[in-house]
């Protein structure tokens, strides 16, 4: 494995020089022009600029270029299209560079089109047209340049739909892959290994594999590690699969870098050492891997080894947020939301969210629901807000599942439905939501969607102040209090009253200061304060017992 492969290896710079001999003279040449290069054939004149680009010079490189281009030369063209789509001498021109693209393109040069291809597919000096691409790169491809090949191979493997996709997809892989070209030998290895129509065969991805890592291509070398990790066509072995990773996270390859940080994080085949994780996180960021930064961005809201700092945790979100990775989008989000680190943005917020929401993010859809809900960074819209509130529930988001019953029950985007109110509460309440827990207790209390039930009331009530709900606390001190479905204690009242208190719930204070309750408290405290004597001597009692057996 001592040769490493290039990627960039002859994209452009060793596009220069001309395919084909050209007429020893120009035509069409006026007297002007031809007295000042009557010395000077098409070739001539393509091979000094070649040798002027060689050497970086692509002021005259252009120049002779230019000239050759007025005379109709396609590889003049196709190198003066590359001059405009660089900024080579110049500025950057995306439309020059589409008029000579298209100009050599129309003429068969091979290059040109698979350069014309990519600006249909881009818009670059034009309207994006898939159609357009797909048919130039066809053409490119049927003149076997290699790297137009490839790119016909993954048109068909992203449009599985399309007339033998998956036939095409292999067939152009493989003649990419004829032509030594790395990347295509690989792609076959990813096409064998997930499986390309009804086509799955793990033993000849591994060969694929082996042969690209032969190379130095890392993300083969990295893919053989996921197969031993996993045992696709080979004996599971995690130490080779180790192995695999290392050495393609030493060859900088991000996603191995961020797999072993995993490891060293979770404590995952290799001894939990959040250092070595974090450090793994970094550099696999730094190589613009999403999931990486997220992650890295994530240490800095926990300070995981780094010293917190909100700031820099946005700026990682939004690296990878901004290449469309789901989670940091929805932790972007929540910073715009409440914030954390950025200046708090509603509008901002939505708009993450809203990313995030439409890849799938059940957090995000619950966000949007609830912004679409209240008007947070967007009109109120009660069929949008119940939309992705029932998208976030359909993925068992509990608190979703709450929301949607809420729905149902104030017909927010939907008809009022008691009944189906109470089912989405009951199924939140049974993940111990505790907004959920109380209210499924306040239906069986009122009898809404469901028989009336003051035990069963009763019973959620105390479930969701076992649970610290102090909502439940002050429901269950109220039917104390004046003996709603249980027997009146107004000890046990105040007791849950104080509870409520406790736990940050302030209108539980205003509960305490009445009339009623302070008389009460007052005549009984001689009581109380004989009870308090007395559990706290048993528990010294206890504490002094269980030292001497020590």
């Amino acid at each position: 494995m001592d040769k490493r492969f290039d990627l960039d290896d002859g994209i452009i710079k060793f596009f220069y020089k001309p395919d084909k001999n050209y007429s020893d003279e120009l035509e069409n040449v006026d007297d002007k022009q031809q007295n000042e290069f009557e010395r000077l054939s098409t070739l001539e004149l393509l091979n000094q600029a070649s040798e002027a680009a060689e050497k970086n010079d692509f002021q005259k490189a252009k120049q002779l270029w230019e000239i050759a281009a007025k005379y109709g030369n396609d590889h003049a063209e196709y190198c003066l299209a590359l001059c405009y789509l660089e900024g080579w001498d110049s500025e950057v021109n995306y439309n020059l560079a589409f008029k000579y693209f298209k100009r050599s393109a129309e003429k068969g040069n091979f290059r040109a089109e698979y350069y014309l291809a990519y600006c249909y597919e881009f818009g670059f000096g034009t309207e994006i047209n898939s159609d357009l691409a797909f048919e130039w790169c066809q053409k490119s491809a049927e003149q076997d340049f290699v790297y137009a090949q490839y790119r016909l191979a993954h048109y068909y493997m992203l449009n599985p739909n399309l007339p033998v996709a998956a036939n095409k997809t292999l067939f152009w892989f493989n003649k990419a892959a004829e032509q030594d070209y790395i990347p295509a030998i690989h792609m076959l290895g990813i096409c064998y290994l997930n499986g390309i129509g009804d086509i799955k065969n793990f033993e000849k991805a591994i060969i694929f594999f082996q042969k690209a890592a032969e190379n130095r291509y890392y993300p083969s070398i990295y893919k053989l590690g996921e197969c031993y990790e996993n045992g696709f066509g080979v004996i599971q072995d995690i130490n080779k699969a180790i192995e695999f990773y290392q050495q393609a996270s030493d060859g900088d390859y991000a996603e191995a870098q961020y797999k072993l940080a995993e490891f060293y994080e979770n404590g995952k085949y290799l001894q939990q050492d959040f250092q070595k994780a974090v450090e793994l996180y970094k550099q696999s960021a730094e190589n613009e891997y999403p999931p990486a930064q997220n992650a890295y961005g994530w240490c800095f809201v926990v300070g995981k080894i780094v010293k917190q700092n909100m700031y820099e945790a946005v700026r990682w979100f939004k690296r990878a947020a901004k290449q469309g990775n789901m989670r940091a989008q929805y932790n972007l989000a929540i910073c715009y939301e409440e914030g954390k680190g950025v200046l708090q943005d509603v509008d901002k917020a939505f708009y993450w969210h809203k990313l995030a929401a439409e890849q799938g993010d059940d957090r995000a859809q619950l966000h949007l629901g609830w912004a679409y809900m209240v008007g947070n960074g967007v009109k109120i819209d009660g069929f949008e807000s119940f939309k992705w509130l029932k998208l976030s529930a359909e993925q068992g988001n509990s608190q979703a599942y709450t929301d949607l019953g809420y729905c149902y029950a104030n017909s927010i985007g939907t008809k009022k439905d008691l009944q189906q109110a109470f089912n989405w509460y009951l199924k939140s309440a049974e993940l111990n939501n505790l907004m959920a827990i109380y209210n499924v207790g306040c239906c069986y209390r009122h009898g809404d969607g469901v028989k009336k039930d003051t035990i069963k009331a009763i019973e959620w009530y105390q479930k969701g102040a076992d649970l610290g709900s102090v909502d439940c606390m002050v429901s269950l001190a109220f039917m104390y209090e004046y003996g709603k479905g249980i027997k009146k204690d107004l000890e046990k009242a105040i007791e849950f009253y104080k509870l409520a208190y406790q736990n940050g719930e302030q209108s539980a204070q205003f509960m305490l200061d009445r009339k009623k309750i302070k008389k009460f408290i007052k005549k009984n405290v001689k009581v109380w304060f004989q009870i308090y004597y007395n559990s706290i001597f048993k528990l010294i009692w206890e504490q002094k017992c269980f030292r001497l057996y020590l």
